[in-house]
């Protein structure tokens, strides 16, 4: 279930995975599960992509930060 819960899925998706987890399953619950996965890993694609983005403003604004620092002790 943390696992689950770790990759973004709901209550209800971890309920369906756990129906699959660790038995055989019928094709059916597979196909559900792979198509569950694999809208999953495009959310957390984008979260990521999302996060590189802020991760690069937020250092650019610290290294402008930095550089006024240094400006400033000059004076």
């Amino acid at each position: 279930i943390l696992r689950g819960r770790r990759f973004g899925f709901s209550l209800e998706e971890i309920r369906q995975w756990l129906l699959v987890y660790g038995k055989k399953g019928e094709r059916q619950q597979l196909d559900q599960w792979l198509t569950l996965a694999d809208r999953q890993l495009v959310e957390l694609e984008r979260q990521r992509a999302e996060l590189d983005v802020s991760i690069a403003d937020l250092k650019a604004l610290r290294a402008t930060a930095v550089e006024e620092m240094g400006k400033l002790e000059q004076e």
